[in-house]
């Protein structure tokens, strides 16, 4: 195999050079990609146990007022 010469060496170095600069830049977009993903599924989460507790505390007062009310029927 013959030798490289100093202007193929640099010409490869420059090569390296730009795909870890390449593979930096991706990575830092993908990470922050993805953190921004996390946090928007966790505020849909968030969000959604919110209105689970809302749904169950009308649900529990709609409970409530019937065993009221048919209490009320019941003992005339």
């Amino acid at each position: 195999m013959a030798e490289s010469t100093q202007a193929e060496r640099d010409a490869r170095d420059a090569r390296l050079d730009g795909l870890k600069t390449a593979t930096t830049e991706w990575h830092t977009k993908r990470r922050q990609q993805l953190e921004n993903e996390s946090a928007l599924a966790k505020k849909i989460l968030k969000g959604r146990t919110g209105a689970e507790r809302l749904n169950n505390a009308s649900v529990e007062a709609a409970s409530d007022l019937l065993v009221d009310e048919l209490n009320t029927f019941l003992t005339g």
